[in-house]
């Protein structure tokens, strides 16, 4: 078991520890906060670590590390000053139904400049095919984050224990990587002249891959600020453990897979201008993954959950089974949707993001119209997403062959 499946599989195997200790609403407190942090998290980096796999010379890489580094510390400033803004003007209860959660949103800033840091590195080591590090920096994670939040049970039990062990989490990935590849940060006069040269040449991500994850980030946290708005912190919880026990066992199967894609597909794509083969390969490997696991999940996801959760679970259990058939087209189109970069096709990927979050936006607002059943209102939502990523996988093939 390589590093980033035992990280994985390190993390699925203790929630149940966590579930049976943090309730759903203490879950559902955290997962907005996520949510929140997971939206502005589209703007910290500019996208420009898009660019890492493309660029050749170790100054370049250097300038688009330090360009990011700059772009991410002004954000947090300017997320720490409208945080502070807020409070001061007492908004801080009207915008949460929680107003301890408020006081932890302050973490807020420290997580997305520590976060693009590491985002750096990651991509970098992506870049040098340092497979087994990359592990090594999941397993930290993990473990760093886990650790904490079963350790804060005995003194901070409450969304604060999970909230802490995110945060540090973070940091000390990040702080174990940064000795060796902070040469990546460079103020030198020559960098300073090549990040004005390269954020004009990749101007493309920031214009349309910002956007881009903004809207795809939206889109997947409505669903968080509605329920939560909707239905309260309880059922915001029982949805945050469906995505977590559905999302983990898809990293767990596909995150090696992905990896080799990202690059095997950009160094096919340059050199001879088609990855088809490889996109093919990959999908069917994805496929046979998915089918089963997802399938036993749709009959028995109730059940499964109320043995390895509790019975406090059970909901959580029902969504999962509703959020199946999504889940197995997200896991094969997913890590294929990487094309769309490499194939510079990010308008696209625009136009079907905006069309996931008005739609998104729509089936959320359908219980204020109708006499609909949280359910019920789930399955629209499932199928809308399972829409879109075949109409994603769809495209991925027609970009995966360069037209010259």
């Amino acid at each position: 078991m390589t590093g980033t499946a035992a990280s994985q599989a390190i993390a699925l195997a203790l929630t149940p520890i966590l579930t049976r200790h943090y309730s759903p609403e203490d879950f559902g407190y955290f997962t907005t906060f996520m949510a929140i942090y997971a939206v502005l998290g589209a703007f910290a980096t500019g996208k420009y670590e898009r660019a890492i796999l493309i660029l050749q010379d170790l100054k370049d890489l250097k300038a688009i590390s330090t360009l990011i580094l700059v772009i991410s510390f002004l954000f947090s400033l300017l997320v720490l000053f409208s945080l502070l803004f807020i409070k001061g003007i007492g908004l801080s209860t009207s915008l949460v139904d929680n107003g301890n959660l408020f006081n932890w949103l302050f973490l807020l800033p420290i997580l997305i400049f520590v976060t693009a840091i590491n985002t750096v590195f990651v991509s970098y080591l992506n870049y040098q095919k340092e497979f087994k590090e990359l592990s090594r920096t999941r397993v930290v994670k993990t473990i760093v984050t886990i650790g904490f939040s079963l350790l804060a049970i005995f003194f901070c039990n409450n969304l604060g224990g999970l909230i802490l062990g995110e945060v540090l989490g973070m940091l000390f990935s990040t702080l174990y990587l940064f000795p060796k590849h902070r040469i990546l940060f460079d103020f030198s006069k020559e960098t300073k002249n090549r990040i004005k040269v390269l954020s004009l040449r990749f101007k493309n991500f920031p214009m349309f891959t910002i956007p881009t994850d903004f809207l795809n980030q939206l889109s997947y946290q409505i669903p968080v600020f509605s329920l939560n708005l909707l239905y309260g912190a309880n059922i915001t919880g029982q949805y945050s453990l469906t995505k977590r026990s559905l999302d983990a066992p898809m990293s767990l199967l596909s995150s090696s897979i992905l990896e080799v894609f990202r690059q095997k597909s950009a160094e096919l794509f340059f050199s001879i201008g088609n990855c088809r083969p490889l996109f093919i390969r990959t999908a069917k490997i994805l496929l046979l993954l998915a089918v089963f696991p997802f399938l036993i999940i749709f009959l028995w996801g109730s059940d499964i959950f109320k043995f390895f959760f509790g019975s406090e679970w059970a909901q959580a259990g029902e969504l999962a089974s509703i959020f199946s058939l999504f889940y197995l087209f997200r896991f094969v189109s997913s890590p294929l949707t990487y094309i769309f970069f490499i194939a510079e096709k990010q308008k696209v990927d625009f136009f079907i993001n905006l069309y996931m979050l008005l739609s998104t936006v729509l089936i959320f607002i359908l219980p204020n119209y109708f006499q609909l059943s949280l359910n019920a209102i789930m399955w629209v939502f499932s199928l809308n997403l399972a829409f879109i990523y075949i109409v994603y996988f769809i495209f991925s093939y027609k970009f995966s062959l360069r037209k010259i």
